[in-house]
């Protein structure tokens, strides 16, 4: 065994599309980084495929948004059938605030490697073939014996270690951290590939039968996947092409024939989730935290914001601007979003295979939630995670929320805010400083305007981004606070605003604070959120 090496840091164990979120996030703030993988090759397998636009946003803030874009399909609506009828069809065509108004359809290892090669672009390199055999930490750091493909090893002292290593963990293991939840007893087939069919590619068709589940969704480069469910006892041919077929054509109303060579799986969906994500100086994130039936497409989605937000929280306690105590939050959150996600996915599965008077009670529902709009207003916000709200204080301000996402509001047309150029109101997010929003309080009046600057001037503090919004006048002496230019108030009307607001957004664009200004809530609140982070270093070694 090699002897001890000493450096302050995090190491992230598994480099899938989680850990590469934390990994990069922790890159962009300067945070020394180690990021290994047990596996000898980068994952060749299409797994998850499914983006949301939260998830997305969260991509976008990592600098890998634009390659997925181009690798990806975008997907506009969800067809639901039952008993070969279209019983509901949902659209994203209400989707707003987000520049992402629909889902990418992407296998999961072109995910990765787009976030690859963002890591690779900071500096980061990913080790293959090098696993975690053992971890022992105290209140000062965490000291890991890693193994490489040869099984020689070595010992790493480390300030924080993070479990990114999917469900059957080795970092959950060392633990002993319990992993709670149940196998679901149906078994599961899928075959990605060419077909010839005339179900459009660009959306979502979902199958409900008396026999089953159907899913077919479009896949890039003309694909498919087609996904489908067998009774627990059924036994399954050796040729599982040919068995999704079967069931293809059982199943579907429409014709489609699988074409060409497919790549085909066959997997039990389970739905667990650990006791704690956070164990003193370990931390655990994806499927290593959570696991969850692939309903609805958001174990992905949700292990990419586990990631994106532990980073910055993170980075800010590597460095030293919070104490650990900040992590605490972090759990906390993440720990509901999971759970809300494991009842949603268990509901959508169970929705799935319903029979007899069940299954007339879910298709009377689903009609009467497509024709009345309830569908686009509830379960399109809940499945995109946009409408999702942290736990904790709520006030509200207009659409403004305490917990809830800043709504990326277009701006039209562009403008400057203190030499960015914004185009939607989380282009101010872009540098990864919290972002300190205040509004005047009445467009036509210079008095409100010159007291929002005030109140900007006497908050601003280094490492944020403050921000008045106001339209004009200006008064004369701005205290050097930047502008972001309301021609008539159309930016406070988006939000709903009324009167004066102070908005504090977090890195990951959460409103931590809203508040009045004078609102002591809110220094304090400005005290504890870190400041913008530290150049970029060199990765962990």
């Amino acid at each position: 065994m090699s002897t001890q090496r000493n450096g302050a840091g995090v190491l992230v164990v598994g480099a899938g599309p989680v850990g590469l979120a934390v990994a990069t996030g922790l890159l962009q703030q300067g945070v020394p980084v180690r990021l290994v993988d047990q596996a000898e090759r980068p994952n060749p397998h299409a797994k998850a495929i499914t983006l949301w636009p939260r998830a997305l946003e969260a991509l976008d803030r990592l600098g890998a948004a634009e390659e997925i874009l181009d690798r990806g399909l975008a997907l506009h609506a969800q067809n639901y059938h039952s008993g070969g009828r279209k019983v509901a069809r949902l659209t994203f065509d209400k989707v707003r605030d987000t520049r992402f108004p629909f889902a990418v359809s992407l296998p999961q290892q072109e995910t990765e490697e787009a976030l690859r090669h963002r890591f690779e672009a900071l500096g980061g390199k990913t080790e293959f073939g090098v696993r975690l055999t053992s971890l022992e930490q105290d209140g000062e750091g965490v000291t890991v014996t890693l193994a490489d493909g040869e099984e020689r090893e070595s010992t790493l002292r480390v300030d924080w270690l993070v479990g990114a290593d999917g469900a059957h963990s080795t970092v959950r293991s060392a633990l002993g951290t319990g992993y709670e939840g149940e196998t679901y007893p149906q078994q599961f087939l899928l075959s990605d590939g060419p077909c010839d069919t005339p179900l459009a590619q660009d959306e979502a068709h979902y199958f409900m039968t008396a026999k089953g589940v159907l899913v077919v969704v479009g896949l890039p480069g003309g694909n498919f996947r087609v996904f489908t469910s067998l009774a627990p006892d059924a036994e399954i041919a050796e040729d599982v092409r040919a068995e999704v077929q079967r069931a293809a054509s059982e199943r579907c109303p429409v014709p489609i024939r699988l074409t060409g060579e497919h790549r085909t799986g066959v997997f039990r969906v389970h739905r667990r989730i650990a006791d704690r994500f956070r164990d003193r100086r370990v931390l655990l994130v994806g499927d290593a935290a959570h696991i969850h039936s692939p309903a609805g497409g958001q174990g992905l989605n949700t292990g990419i914001e586990d990631g994106a937000t532990l980073a910055w929280r993170l980075g800010s306690v590597v460095a030293g601007g919070s104490p650990e105590s900040f992590l605490d939050r972090w759990e906390a959150e993440r720990r509901a979003v999971a759970q809300g996600v494991l009842g949603d996915t268990d509901l959508q599965t169970r929705l799935w295979m319903m029979k007899g008077w069940k299954r007339t009670v879910r298709d009377t529902a689903l009609r009467a939630g497509e024709r009345s709009g309830l569908l686009d207003r509830f379960v399109i916000p809940r499945q995109t995670q946009l409408s999702l709200i942290h736990p904790g204080p709520r006030r509200s301000f207009g659409r403004l929320r305490e917990g809830a996402r800043l709504p990326d509001v277009p701006l039209s047309p562009a403008r400057d805010a203190g030499g960015v150029r914004v185009e939607r109101l989380h282009d101010l997010l872009d540098g990864g400083r919290p972002l300190l929003l205040v509004f005047a309080a009445d467009q036509r009046r210079t008095s409100r305007t010159a007291e929002a600057f005030q109140a900007a001037a006497a908050l601003d503090r280094p490492g944020h981004h403050t921000l008045v919004v106001s339209g004009a006048p200006f008064p004369r002496d701005r205290s050097g606070v930047p502008v972001l230019a309301d021609p008539a108030g159309a930016l406070h009307a988006a939000l709903g605003l009324r009167g004066p607001a102070v908005c504090l957004v977090r890195p990951d664009a959460v409103v931590s604070t809203l508040s009045r200004p004078g609102d002591l809530r809110l220094v304090k609140d400005l005290v504890e959120l870190p400041a913008h982070p530290h150049p970029v270093q060199e990765p962990l070694t």
